[in-house]
């Protein structure tokens, strides 16, 4: 292994020792100390790589998201059902990962939620979390064919992130039966409508 890759190779154990961390106690409620423990890093090696505990959780928000990335967006856009199947699949698979560990919600959440009006970068990690997930349904929306899939797009997020919050809150994963059934009428609505168009274009008298 290079120098390169070793100094890599620590800066990543760091990141993923954090992260465990953070997930567990929260950002404010968890000291340098806390975050360090038994691990064998020292603290001198923590701030050769990350001069502050801001640096250290901007990048634990980077690495959360490429955990979300690879265990809810990628199996669910690169699944093979249609735009509407995966997109109610959204909510079915983030339902088991709040099964799996119900303590553990959106930790971009819970950055936007400490730190808003305290520190400009964190909190933008946390607002760009739930870009991310809007952007997701918006994509499967225009794939759908559906009219307005912008405004659709939207509100399949907050249903989904709503469900997310609340579960958060609850430690149970409940609320996402109540918003996959809520996302099931606004998608059968957005059909409806898309189907009375097609007819009124067709010239069909009876859309």
């Amino acid at each position: 292994m290079t120098e390169d890759m070793e100094l890599e190779s620590k800066k990543q154990a760091i990141v993923k020792q954090a992260f465990e961390r953070f997930y567990e106690g929260g950002f404010h409620a968890t000291g340098i100390d806390s975050v360090m423990a038994d691990s064998g890093i020292s603290k001198r090696t923590l701030y050769k790589y990350f001069p502050s505990k801001e640096d250290l959780i901007e990048a634990v928000l980077d690495y959360y998201g490429t955990v979300v990335t690879r265990e809810l967006f990628d199996p669910v856009m690169k699944g093979s059902g249609s735009a509407c199947e995966r997109i109610v699949a959204f909510f079915d698979l983030r339902k088991a990962m709040i099964d799996k560990d119900p303590v553990r919600g959106c930790l971009g959440m819970k950055a936007a939620q400490e730190y808003v009006g305290k520190h400009k970068g964190i909190a933008g990690h946390g607002r760009n979390a739930a870009r991310i997930v809007e952007q997701n349904f918006v994509k499967l929306c225009e794939e759908t064919g559906f009219s307005k899939p912008n405004e659709l797009g939207r509100q399949l997020s907050i249903l989904f992130q709503g469900a997310v919050l609340v579960s958060q809150v609850l430690g149970e994963s409940s609320s996402f039966d109540l918003a996959k059934e809520a996302a099931k009428v606004l998608l059968d609505q957005a059909g409806r409508h898309r189907g009375s168009a097609d007819r009124i274009q067709s010239g069909d008298p009876n859309p």
